[in-house]
């Protein structure tokens, strides 16, 4: 598949929109978990989301390696979403993550999971989003956050210890 994104990299850096949108559709529930992860709002997320794909757009041609797609934009997504926390004179987390396309069967169990992951601190959330449930390596998360790699292995530990804390809590809770 990464060399199907590379290719539509490609494609997008000559002009091709097309092949642009096809990236945006690829990411685009990636870039909801991230933007939810940090902003905890649906409306934030989405102005945010909007940005990066007008920054995409416009800044892709400057985009030196196509292999590098997906974290160049999570990182500019990121960026989006501080710039917009900036703005913001109150900041009023909701337990609010994207949906995922679980089957109906395991919808009370993901739920559990996106209130467990609600809870956690914004670092640890942010980390363990980028981590499993976007895929990307800890080295490249250390890239888009600005930090070392040691220091996302620790809020890997971290937040997996928390989030294990609190779902098992929720877990007891509903039986």
């Amino acid at each position: 598949m990464a060399q199907g994104i590379e290719k539509l990299v490609r494609k997008a850096k000559k002009g091709d929109r097309d092949a642009f949108i096809a990236l945006i559709e690829e990411q685009k529930l990636a870039m909801s978990r991230v933007a939810l992860a940090i902003l905890h709002n649906e409306e934030d997320a989405a102005d945010a989301i909007g940005e990066t794909v007008l920054t995409a757009y416009a800044q892709l041609p400057n985009l030196r390696e196509p292999r590098y797609f997906k974290t160049w934009l999570t990182r500019v997504l990121i960026h989006n979403c501080y710039d917009l926390l900036r703005g913001h004179s109150h900041f009023m987390p909701l337990d609010v993550l994207p949906e995922t396309q679980a089957p109906a069967e395991d919808y009370d169990q993901s739920m559990d999971v996106r209130r467990s992951l609600a809870q956690l601190a914004e670092n640890d959330r942010l980390v363990l989003t980028l981590h499993y449930m976007d895929g990307f390596k800890i080295r490249e998360i250390a890239g888009m956050l600005g930090m070392k790699e040691g220091t996302v292995k620790t809020r890997l530990m971290r937040g997996r210890n928390r989030f294990k804390k609190i779902y098992l809590g929720q877990e007891g809770d509903c039986t």
